[in-house]
């Protein structure tokens, strides 16, 4: 079966081409560039907060105790790590400091959960990204980063069914923090039986990652969390789509 790999990407400043360099990666593994399309929602998260939190209402005391909160699991995730793997001092600063060094991947966040008008224009593009992957292979190998994982999820919840889907990668993903602040439930919707694998990502020195499996039932589809080391900064370490790892995991997938 033709696969075609569709790439989704986290918070942050992305343009609509931003797929091409991993995609670049992965040609070079393969020995042949696969077929491949890009979601793109980066101009739906811009970076005008003013105008932004006027329409939205995000400054209000529900998204401010959310930012606190996941701020506060990042320091637990970071305080529960064994010592060997604390070789940052930014693992023994407050939580503050970390809450500030996320500030403005987790503003994007928010604004994802707590606007529906921008949640349904994000999702509107998700399904028409996996509609014109559809119309271009047989099977569908998401690859999705950060925010992009809860994107890709939330859309699958729904749309699996309708998307032959041969493995599902989250990479860096905030689904388990997620989970723990009841944001998201385990409820996965329409994903079992209609998804190969979820593959999902993570190193241990990423504040927006974790293992998802202990949050996730994977009944009857398989559910498989991979360490990858990317790096020992907290922020260079949520970099998956320039890693080795990741990129020998995404080829391995196309196979």
């Amino acid at each position: 079966m033709s696969k075609v790999i569709v790439f989704v990407h986290g918070a942050g400043n992305y343009t609509k081409d931003y797929y091409q360099e991993p995609l670049a990666g992965l040609t070079e593994l393969l020995g042949t560039e696969p077929a491949a399309v890009g979601i793109w929602y980066g101009d739906l998260l811009s970076e005008n907060a003013a105008r932004r939190k006027k329409e939205t209402r995000l400054d209000g005391d529900e998204v401010a105790n959310f930012k606190a909160a996941f701020a506060m699991l990042v320091q637990s995730d970071f305080n529960a790590l064994p010592h060997h793997e604390r070789h940052n001092a930014a693992f023994i600063l407050p939580a503050q400091f970390l809450a500030e060094l996320i500030a403005s991947d987790l503003n994007q966040v928010a604004e994802y959960l707590f606007s529906s008008k921008t949640y349904n224009a994000v999702q509107t593009r998700m399904r028409d990204g996996l509609n014109k992957a559809l119309g271009m292979g047989e099977e569908l190998v998401i690859a999705s980063h950060s925010l992009g994982s809860v994107v890709a999820f939330d859309c699958l919840r729904e749309s699996a069914p309708n998307s032959n889907i041969a493995t599902f990668l989250t990479l860096g993903s905030p689904l388990s923090k997620l989970r723990r602040l009841s944001i998201r439930t385990n409820d996965l919707g329409a994903i079992p039986g209609n998804l190969g694998e979820w593959l999902n990502l993570y190193d241990t020195t990423d504040p927006m990652a974790n293992a998802l499996g202990p949050m996730f039932p994977s009944r009857p589809f398989r559910l498989r969390d991979v360490f990858v080391d990317v790096e020992t900064d907290p922020i260079r370490s949520h970099d998956y789509f320039h890693n080795e790892e990741t990129l020998a995991e995404l080829a391995a997938a196309l196979l």
